[in-house]
């Protein structure tokens, strides 16, 4: 529709006198409604309406389809703490993530080769895939195993115990090279390491080994003679008796402890018993 007003028509307009150059102004002109611009206008802000509504229709679609397919690969991480590797492999298996031991640390409350701590911790969402970092414990505070061998066995145990360990079983065997009473071997070893109140075996000496003879029979023979064998094999003699015996001869042997066949060792005393 177009307005066109001459320069007398705008002075009354305005209330007062225009410039002659005034009237030669033209206004702008805008299209009349149901014109071929106004369905031109219309149609590019419907086409332009439409064209955002599905941009921003795509974008919050995209968005939802990640966030369903980021829940859809998130699991939980379990609590591994105080497990084995091992068991914590087969825990972590169906959430299809993956152990990394990064440390290791000594820890009194937690046995050695169990997982001390856990990188992200227990019941936090992670998606398929993520690396769980472990810190293996070492158990107690390590101790070095002390030097034993050679050492009186009744002094050794107050030794272990001021050093943190435990006094274990103690076996005792001859050793014609380790005094009597002297730890000949141990386990563990010296200097081995172990944790706080670990046993410690002891194997001690019972000194040179005696040898063990079967007694033989002293009767017949004169009270001389048998103290002579007697002394030569390292034998002690004890107490002689007197006995009167018809049909022996007087100053012989007629009896002994111990008794013939008996197991006796060096320096053992053999009582004898003389016919008179």
């Amino acid at each position: 529709m177009k307005v066109r007003l001459k320069l007398p028509e705008l002075s009354k307009l305005v209330g007062r006198k225009l410039p002659k150059f005034v009237g030669r102004i033209r206004l702008p002109t805008f299209p009349e409604p149901g014109s071929r611009w106004t369905r031109i206008l219309t149609e590019v802000l419907w086409v332009g309406g439409g064209l955002a509504l599905a941009g921003i229709a795509f974008v919050v679609s995209f968005f939802i389809a990640m966030r369903v397919e980021m829940k859809s690969t998130e699991v939980r991480v379990p609590d591994l703490t105080g497990m084995t590797l091992e068991a914590a492999s087969r825990e972590v298996e169906a959430q299809e993530l993956v152990l990394q031991v990064v440390d290791q640390r000594n820890d009194p409350a937690i046995p050695s080769g169990r997982i001390l701590q856990q990188a992200p911790p227990a019941d936090v969402s992670v998606r398929r895939g993520r690396k769980i970092k472990l810190v293996m414990s070492l158990g107690g505070k390590v101790l070095n195993v002390p030097d034993v061998v050679g050492q009186a066995a009744r002094t050794v145990e107050i030794e272990l115990k001021q050093e943190g360990f435990v006094p274990g079983d103690e076996a005792r065997i001859p050793s014609a090279v380790v005094p009597t009473g002297a730890v000949i071997a141990q386990v563990p070893q010296p200097d081995t390491p172990a944790v706080p109140a670990s046993r410690v075996h002891r194997l001690v000496s019972t000194g040179a080994e005696i040898p063990v003879w079967i007694m033989p029979d002293l009767t017949g023979m004169d009270r001389a003679g048998a103290e002579a064998w007697l002394a030569r094999n390292g034998f002690r003699r004890g107490a002689v008796r007197r006995v009167s015996m018809s049909g022996r001869r007087a100053g012989y042997v007629v009896g002994q402890l111990p008794l013939p066949g008996y197991p006796v060792r060096s320096n053992d005393v053999v009582d004898l018993t003389i016919a008179q």
